[in-house]
Parts: C-alpha cells; sequence; structure tokens
C-alpha cells in the first residue's frame, strides 16, 4: 500500500481538522489525518461547545 500525501495531520482536534481542511480545500494538498478517537476533539465533543448550548437553552 503506498501512502503519498502533502500533509499529514496527527491529531484530529479541532486545530488539526482545521489545517486539514485548509490544506485541502485552499492549497489543493492530498491531506492525510490520524486521531486515536473520535474527531473533533474534546472541547467540540464533550467540552466547551455542549455547555454552551446548554447555557443557552436555560
Amino acid at each position: 500500500m503506498k501512502f503519498d500525501y502533502d500533509l499529514f495531520v496527527i491529531g484530529g482536534g479541532s486545530g488539526g481538522v482545521r489545517a486539514a481542511r485548509v490544506a485541502a480545500t485552499e492549497a489543493g494538498a492530498r491531506v492525510g489525518l490520524a486521531e486515536e478517537d473520535r474527531y473533533g476533539g474534546t472541547c467540540v465533543i464533550r467540552g466547551c461547545v455542549p455547555k454552551k448550548l446548554m447555557v443557552f437553552a436555560e
């Protein structure tokens, strides 16, 4: 199996996902991304964003 990337991002948190997206869409790069858990990171999945939704729902 051959792997050919212009950029390989380690970590699929909010910063890693954004870096991969920007490189792929704006620069046309072939991007690979490695994440051991779910994409988005703690803040997006379990931290800040869900907390803010609950605050606004009150």
